[in-house]
């Protein structure tokens, strides 16, 4: 004990920097958890939107989503989420999608659409970044 004492002494900055790092970790967890909107993993993801035909909703803004985004994805900014397209009204039973740049504020918008009855909402855990990083296809405007 005496040593681990004496190690957080001598590395403060990094141990302050690891407890930062923890509470983040935590708060976006609970953050998730709060919005109650389940989260996907790629592959997950993949398979809801192939076999169940699925919705994705992407977050990010128009700039950003005309770069590229997820296969027949439909683009609304999350600042617009309530006042969302009539075009997405007609997909409340089906299974949507919600994405944003790194997956740390689609649950938000997942609540909303959640909210407002559509009946099976997911987010993409890490966002079109992890979608890019797991290589699947991503189409351009």
């Amino acid at each position: 004990m005496d040593r681990l004492l004496e190690f957080i002494a001598n590395n403060w900055v990094l141990f302050v920097a690891l407890a930062a790092v923890l509470a983040w970790i935590v708060m976006s967890e609970f953050t998730r958890m709060a919005h109650g909107v389940p989260a996907l993993d790629t592959v997950t993801a993949t398979r809801i939107y192939n076999k169940e035909d699925g919705l994705f909703v992407d977050l990010r803004g128009e700039t950003e989503f005309r770069k590229g985004h997820l296969p027949a994805a439909v683009n609304v900014p999350q600042g617009n989420i309530e006042s969302r397209p009539k075009r997405l009204d007609r997909h409340k039973k089906k299974p949507v999608i919600v994405y944003c740049l790194n997956g740390l504020t689609s649950g938000k918008a997942g609540k909303q659409l959640k909210n407002a009855g559509f009946e099976k909402v997911y987010q993409l855990k890490g966002g079109f970044r992890a979608w890019e990083d797991a290589n699947l296809p991503i189409e351009a405007r």
